[in-house]
């Protein structure tokens, strides 16, 4: 009898295929994993535990502390698994406000406003399903050509931010044709293997071989494509902060 899928684990696994290991020079301070210092700071306070360098983080809190402070955090864990997978994705890049806002747009018929209340309940209730999905991956599309409409010397950051933004809308696709012989799967229930499985999910495919056969590539071209793709993330970084600065010297003189 074949497992359910991990909703969390799967989600985790695609976020950490894009974020990058230590670096203590980060635009917003140190980071590891995608955990930045702030973030590893308030999961220690949480848990009574002295506070450390996130360069010494273990993988068991780095999983913990995306399951606490994100997954929770921004309701992942009431959404189908495409959904959920989207979702999570975007609280990392976004912030769980902001994954909130695109969940609203992609939904529709409630206000933008982060504000995840009733009314986006009722509507997500209505809407929690792969085309939801879909809507949202188009939505974080969207939001990175207008980003770049509205700076244009972002441009030479599209191809990375688009890059992940498409391998998140593969894989969910992915993910539907291997689970579509059991229905659209609750997350809730794929998180709580005592529940009774009335249609046990397959197997999840490895997540490394996505994509149709003419879109393969080495694994070497693979590794420094992802390479690349962060590279260019920390460098849109930079630019909107050195933007921030020359904007507060404008309005100080």
């Amino acid at each position: 009898m074949t497992q359910p899928i991990d909703a969390f684990k799967t989600a985790l696994q695609f976020t950490l295929k894009w974020e990058g290991g230590y670096s203590p020079n980060d635009v917003g301070g140190a980071v590891n994993r995608g955990i930045t210092q702030a973030t590893y700071d308030t999961y220690r306070q949480n848990k009574s535990l002295p506070l450390q360098t996130v360069s010494k983080i273990t993988k068991a809190e780095v999983e913990e502390a995306y399951l606490e402070l994100y997954w929770k955090a921004c309701k992942a864990d009431l959404m189908c698994l495409p959904l959920a997978i989207v979702h999570f994705d975007t609280a990392v890049n976004f912030g769980v406000t902001g994954s909130t806002e695109f969940l609203q747009e992609a939904l529709g018929g409630v206000s933008v406003d982060g504000d995840f209340g009733p009314k986006t309940m009722a509507a997500l209730q209505q809407a929690n399903n792969l085309e939801t999905a879909k809507r949202y991956c188009q939505c974080r599309l969207d939001y990175r050509q207008q980003r770049v409409k509205s700076t244009p010397s972002h441009k030479i950051f599209l191809e990375g931010w688009l890059n992940r933004d498409k391998d998140l809308l593969r894989l969910i696709s992915q993910l539907n044709n291997a689970t579509s012989a059991g229905g659209d799967v609750a997350v809730a229930q794929a998180n709580n293997p005592t529940a009774k499985q009335t249609n046990p999910q397959p197997n999840l495919p490895a997540l490394e071989e996505q994509g149709s056969k003419e879109e393969s590539v080495s694994p070497q071209l693979s590794l420094n494509s992802e390479k690349k793709d962060k590279i260019v993330e920390k460098l849109a970084q930079v630019i909107n902060l050195l933007e921030e600065v020359v904007v507060t010297l404008k309005q100080s003189q």
